[in-house]
C-alpha cells in the first residue's frame, strides 16, 4: 500500500461531505485495541485531521491518554477509501473548525447532541485514495462462511447475544479488524469476510489481508468492529490463535472474551457482565 505524509486538496475536498464513513482505532487504558464509528473525521489541511465531539465516549478518553491512533475513511461518492494514522495533540472549544462542523446540514438544526468540541491531530501517514477490494473480500467472504461451521468451539455458553451473532453471521455488514503494531499505533483494516462460526469465536480466510499477514501473531490482542449500514453495531475483543484449517480452508482464528454495545445513547460493556451496583450517594 503507498502511502503520504500529506492530505491533498483532492483529499480535503473528497472528505469533507458529512456523508461519509469514519472510524477511529485507538489503543486504551489497558494497551488493547478499540473501534468506533465517527463520521465526523476531517482533514482540514495538509498534515490536520480533526473530529467533532457530540458524546463523550471512551476514545475520547483514550486519545488524551494514548495520542497515537489510526483511521478510516470511505467516500461513499467517489468508492474510494483512505487509511492512516495520527496523533492527537489538543481539543478547543471554538474556532473556524468548530463553525465549520456546526454549519454542516446535518448538523445545523441539531438541537440534542450538537458538536461542542473539536480535537486535533497531527497527521503522520495516509493511504493513496483506493478502491475497495470488493472482489478478493467478496471471495474471501465466501470461503469463510463455507469453512465456518467446521470451526465451532463446541462449547455451549454462548458470549454474543441473538442480536450480534446475527450482525457477525451477515454477509452484508461491514466489519473491521484492528491490532496493535509494534511501534505502539492501532493498525485498522476493513475485513467484510469476519464471521462468527458460534458465539465465541470470530474466523476469516486470511489472503485478502496481503501484506498485513505478517502483522499477526499468535496470542496477540484483536478488536473487531461489525457495523450495518443503518449504524447499528458492536464491537468484539478477543485473542488471535492463529491460522488452521477446516474443510480444506485455511482460516484465522480469534476467540471472543469481551463484547462492548457500541450504539449511543447507551454505550458500554456486555460481556462479562458488570454487576449492578446501588446508587447510595446523590
Amino acid at each position: 500500500m503507498k502511502t503520504k505524509t500529506g492530505f491533498t486538496p483532492y483529499d480535503i475536498e473528497k472528505l469533507a461531505p458529512a456523508e461519509k464513513m469514519g472510524l477511529l482505532a485507538t489503543v486504551n487504558h489497558e494497551g488493547l485495541p478499540h473501534i468506533t464509528f465517527i463520521n465526523s473525521l476531517m482533514p482540514v489541511g495538509e498534515n490536520v485531521l480533526t473530529l467533532g465531539q457530540f458524546i463523550i465516549g471512551n476514545s475520547k478518553w483514550f486519545i488524551q491518554n494514548n495520542p497515537k491512533i489510526s483511521f478510516f475513511m470511505l467516500s461513499p461518492l467517489e468508492k474510494k477509501m483512505w487509511t492512516g494514522k495520527a496523533l492527537w495533540t489538543h481539543k478547543k472549544s471554538s474556532g473556524p473548525e468548530l463553525e465549520t462542523y456546526k454549519n454542516m446540514d446535518i448538523q445545523r438544526y441539531n438541537a440534542y447532541f450538537p458538536i461542542n468540541l473539536v480535537h486535533y491531530f497531527d497527521l503522520v501517514e495516509t493511504s493513496q485514495p483506493m478502491n475497495l477490494p470488493i472482489f478478493n473480500m467478496l471471495i474471501a467472504t465466501l470461503l469463510t462462511k463455507y469453512a465456518k461451521s467446521s470451526a465451532k468451539t463446541g462449547i455451549t455458553d454462548k458470549i454474543l447475544t441473538p442480536y450480534a451473532h446475527t450482525l457477525f453471521s451477515s454477509l452484508v455488514t461491514m466489519k473491521f479488524i484492528c491490532f496493535v503494531k509494534e511501534d505502539g499505533f492501532p493498525c485498522l483494516i476493513p475485513f467484510i469476510q469476519c464471521m462468527n462460526s458460534d458465539s465465541r469465536r470470530i474466523v476469516f480466510y486470511p489472503n485478502a489481508l496481503k501484506d498485513y499477514k505478517n502483522n499477526l501473531a499468535p496470542g496477540m490482542d484483536m478488536a473487531v468492529f461489525c457495523l450495518k449500514a443503518n449504524l447499528e453495531s458492536v464491537l468484539v475483543r478477543g485473542k488471535f490463535l492463529g491460522y488452521k484449517r477446516f474443510r480444506g480452508v485455511k482460516l484465522g482464528i480469534i476467540d471472543i472474551n469481551w463484547v462492548y454495545n457500541s450504539m449511543a445513547p447507551n454505550a458500554g460493556q456486555i460481556y462479562p457482565g458488570i454487576k449492578l451496583e446501588p446508587v447510595v450517594n446523590f
